[in-house]
């Protein structure tokens, strides 16, 4: 994700933060049916999402700014019937 980080510095000459991450995420990664993993400019309900195996909740979630080596994980809760 270091692309998307630099990239977030360049474009709004302010650190990127997991709001920006996400939309980067979606804008280069996401191929189809994105509404599975975005809504609106945060993740869907039902999507877990880890800084440093820690809850982004209690990181500020999408305002935390991303630090070099950061490990972000988003785990789907949701299952088919």
């Amino acid at each position: 994700m270091a692309n998307a980080t630099q990239s977030g510095s360049k474009q709004s000459g302010r650190p990127a933060d997991i709001t920006f991450l996400i939309q980067w995420m979606k804008e280069n990664m996401l191929k189809e049916r994105e509404e599975l993993f975005v809504d609106g400019e945060t993740v869907r309900p039902g999507i877990l999402v880890l800084i440093n195996d820690v809850d982004w909740e209690l990181e500020g979630e999408g305002d935390y700014i991303l630090q070099p080596k950061d490990e972000i994980v988003f785990i789907s809760t949701l299952h088919g019937g």
